[in-house]
């Protein structure tokens, strides 16, 4: 069966075991879904910090709000000017 974020990961080359837990896609810099974080730990117009299982994502920017938050999914809108990830 066809996994779209697993393809992705796969012709990327990205990091399988990091990103294994987690997906996020940011949609011409102007919005960001994640599926399968653990909790936020940084909410700032600026600055969005969430966990995920090995690690942690950094989205900077400018005007950001958390449009949505479920259990393990999030939808984040704004200008998102940079992503990090940190294991």
């Amino acid at each position: 069966m066809f996994n779209f974020f697993d393809e992705i990961k796969k012709r990327a080359q990205i990091n399988e075991e990091f990103f294994a837990d987690f997906n996020i896609v940011n949609m011409a810099g102007k919005l960001v879904y994640v599926e399968g974080h653990l909790g936020l730990t940084v909410l700032s117009p600026d600055t969005i910090v969430f966990k995920v299982r090995r690690g942690r994502v950094v989205i900077e920017g400018q005007n950001m709000i958390l449009n949505e938050l479920t259990e393990n999914t999030m939808l984040i809108q704004g200008k998102i000017i940079k992503m990090e990830f940190f294991q």
